[in-house]
Formats: C-alpha cells, structure tokens, sequence
C-alpha cells in the first residue's frame, strides 16, 4: 500500500487484510516499543523480515525500501489521490483520534509542518520517484492505482471476491 500522507494507506490495507484474511503490517509500527520507533538500518532489516514472508499487506510509504518490497510483492496499491483528498484525509483523522498513536490500529494522527509540506511537494517530488520504481517491476507486479476514495471501496469489493493463494503478497 502506497501513497502520499492523508490518501488512506492504513483504512485500506486494514480493510483489505480482513477481507482476505492476510497479515498487515504499518511501516510506521515497525519495531515500535513504548514511544521508540525503529530507524535506518533497523528498519530496514524488519521491513526485510516482513516482505521475507509467504504473504502480507504492508502499509508503508518509504521510497527507501520500496524497490524491495515491489520486488517481492504480486500487486502494489497506489492510492493516487489528489493533494486536497489527501489534506481532507488527515483532518477526518484528527478529528477521529485527536492525536493519539494506535498501534493496534495502525492509525499514527502526528500532524505538524514537515508533514504537511510533505503532502503539497508529494505530487511534484514524491510521485515521479515512486511512478519510476513501479514501472521498474511493471512486468512482475501488478499496479493498482487509485485515484479516489470511491476507487478504493470499488478495489475492496473486487478483491474481497478473489482471495489470494499461497505465496501472494500485497
């Protein structure tokens, strides 16, 4: 699952792991003890650990470790939504949780001035870099891309009806 700040990331791969009942993991939990989060080599070697499984859902949006996780993933979810959906998406998540961190749930509601520079530079810094690593696993991997939250309702109706077998990853 892929995408800028705000575009659903989390709701969806949550939503879809239900669904077809397969392991999601949230990049922003991985290794996270009290209020530590893994960095850097750490979390890499997690994410390794991760996509080193027979099947799984990964919400994470780290340009970093995407070429790995395309490399071993058969379908990648780009919710390719517009800057302003994107904002929309972290107000109704501030309102929702009020800035409280739930690791159960995957949802982290940190809001401040880097994060929301991040969303509004995305389409024009972010986008090119991660279109050009999924055309470099276009043949391997199956794109998805998204472009409005009522896609993403269409995408969990479709896939809920075909579950993936052994070895698919998401």
């Amino acid at each position: 699952m892929i995408g800028c700040g705000g575009s659903g990331k989390t709701t969806l791969a949550r939503e879809l792991g239900k669904r077809l009942g397969l392991p999601v993991v949230h990049g922003d939990f991985l290794g996270r003890c009290g209020d530590a989060r893994a960095q850097g080599s750490e979390w890499a070697a997690l994410h390794a650990e991760v996509i080193g499984r027979e099947a799984w859902i990964l919400d994470a949006m780290r340009l970093g470790t995407l070429d790995e996780r395309l490399a071993r993933a058969d379908t990648a979810v780009f919710l390719d939504l517009p800057r302003r959906a994107c904002y929309a998406g972290v107000v109704l998540r501030r309102l929702r949780h009020r800035g409280r961190t739930d690791a159960a749930t995957g949802v982290a509601d940190r809001v401040n001035l880097e994060f929301l520079l991040w969303i509004w530079r995305f389409r024009r810094r972010v986008r090119p870099r991660l279109l050009a690593l999924v055309a470099r696993h276009a043949a391997t991997t199956d794109v998805v891309v998204l472009r409005s939250r009522a896609d993403a309702d269409r995408f969990l109706v479709s896939r809920a009806r075909t579950r993936p077998g052994p070895g698919s990853a998401a």
